[in-house]
């Protein structure tokens, strides 16, 4: 197998148990609530410990990813998921998943950024997004096994039993990056920034950070990838438990839906670029299906579960979108910076996770404290403080010039 090929193979199994380990609470939410005796704040800080950590952590793995390069950094990220998943599979209290879950999110904070510098390397600069996109569309079998497939194994074995199993995988994982993956086809390119200093690491995120497109990029990339995750990964199962009374396995068998259209969609939205020539508007076009979808819930209520399940699936299907966002990165920095650019745009998607999800989490528990179930107009003021975030962000980054992949090949 070719040397590219292999990277890609082994970048999709590493993103798809990534996935899973972010997505999971969204099923076994409701059983971790009763068994921890936890509030919808508490589920909120569980949940969004992953995204933060996983955000902060970004600096340090940007300038390992240029200074190291991916295969170290992915290798050290991977032990450190094997770590976390282990903890959280022991973990016996709020305080000690929350450890876990902060571990989880180190450990995961390479497997998306680390596989996009090493396909910026191995594939032309115009196959990005679709390498990108297959990347993330494979990944998403991991938010697909957090649906039904986790809510059978926590019904029939316990939620347990699930990390005991991905820590076997992970261990795997490891086994199979140290076999396959290389860090560049020229061996004297392998670590960009292994030669400079700290100072002129630190300059060099400041390079990005200080780059006119990078204020529109890290707006839309923390609130478009935040809104589809805060829902598949916290309130879409409390959403469909408390209003639609349904258990882990309908919650499951419904979110599934959602997953495998985010899976499908990656894989539509990744060539499209080169067809349409393209990034801005493709992403405007997703981002703004996705807002109707969600006005809909806003606005009408007692909407049916089938009609839920649509809603939800098509919400999936148009996040694949956010592709472009990466793609349109890609195109805007130096080879020298694409460690530190992808990174550090990084912190804004799962920044952005971690916000919606604390925010959400306290709005939910001001209007449902604990011993109260959440009505359908709570969750519908909470989709509708997510639907004004994502407008808003998309109206910002619509004044950014767009990223054409034909100008780029």
């Amino acid at each position: 197998m070719p040397v590219a090929w292999r990277i890609l193979f082994c970048a999709c199994l590493s993103y798809t148990i990534s996935q899973f380990y972010r997505s999971a609470n969204a099923v076994i939410g409701p059983d971790l609530m009763v068994e921890l005796a936890l509030t919808p704040e508490d589920l909120g800080i569980l949940t969004g410990a992953f995204f933060l950590t996983f955000s902060i952590s970004q600096f340090p793995v940007g300038i390992a990813l240029d200074r190291w390069g991916p295969r170290r950094t992915i290798l050290v990220t991977l032990v450190i998921a094997l770590i976390g998943a282990l903890a959280f599979a022991f973990g016996r209290n709020l305080t000690e998943l929350t450890l876990a879950r902060i571990v989880l999110g180190f450990g995961c904070a390479a497997l998306l950024t680390g596989p996009m510098v090493l396909f910026s390397r191995w594939f032309p600069p115009d196959r990005f997004a679709t390498m990108s996109s297959i990347l993330i569309a494979v990944g998403n079998i991991g938010v697909i096994a957090s649906t039904a497939p986790l809510a059978w194994l926590a019904e029939a074995y316990g939620w347990r039993s699930a990390f005991f199993i991905t820590a076997a995988i992970t261990v795997c994982l490891i086994a199979l990056s140290f076999w396959a993956i290389e860090d560049h086809p020229d061996p004297a390119k392998a670590r960009s920034g292994a030669n400079e200093s700290l100072a002129e690491t630190l300059r060099g995120i400041g390079a990005v950070i200080r780059h006119p497109a990078f204020p529109n990029l890290f707006v839309i990339i923390a609130s478009a990838y935040a809104t589809f995750i805060t829902i598949i990964g916290l309130w879409g199962g409390p959403y469909l438990h408390d209003v639609h009374g349904m258990d882990a396995a309908a919650r499951g068998n419904v979110l599934i839906f959602m997953a495998a259209g985010a899976a499908a969609g990656y894989f539509i939205w990744g060539p499209l670029d080169r067809v349409f020539n393209t990034r801005k508007w493709l992403l405007a076009v997703g981002l703004g299906s996705q807002l109707a979808c969600l006005l809909v819930i806003i606005l009408v209520p007692g909407l049916s579960v089938f009609v839920i399940t649509a809603l939800f699936c098509f919400m999936g299907v148009m996040n694949g979108c956010i592709v472009m966002i990466f793609a349109h990165a890609r195109s805007v920095f130096p080879a020298a910076l694409i460690g530190r650019g992808i990174t550090t745009l990084n912190i804004g998607t799962m920044g952005g996770g971690a916000f919606q999800q604390f925010l959400t989490g306290w709005l939910m528990g001001r209007m449902a404290p604990k011993g109260t179930v959440p009505t359908e107009l709570d969750y519908r003021i909470i989709f509708g403080v997510q639907f004004t975030i994502l407008l808003a962000a998309l109206l910002f980054y619509l004044r950014t010039p767009d990223a054409k992949p034909h100008e780029a090949a």
